[in-house]
């Protein structure tokens, strides 16, 4: 599973890396992102709602988030 560290970035930049690494992924392919902006955390969960991927984690990890984004079929 690959991973995306996006930690020290702030709102609006991890979401559009994270938008950007999805549509490159293929279909059904999960990805971790590392997200340590609080902000960018609600922008993902609004994000996840408009484009239909599915969210299947977020946990807290001491300063920050992982977050598991499975790319739609």
């Amino acid at each position: 599973m690959r991973t995306v560290d996006l930690r020290g970035k702030r709102s609006p930049y991890p979401i559009i890396q994270i938008a950007k690494t999805v549509k490159k992924a293929p279909a059904g392919e999960t990805i971790n992102f590392l997200v340590n902006d609080k902000d960018s955390i609600d922008e993902i969960y609004e994000w996840i709602k408009r484009t239909g991927h599915v969210l299947k984690a977020v946990v807290k990890r001491g300063d920050h988030w992982v977050v598991q984004i499975a790319k739609r079929e």
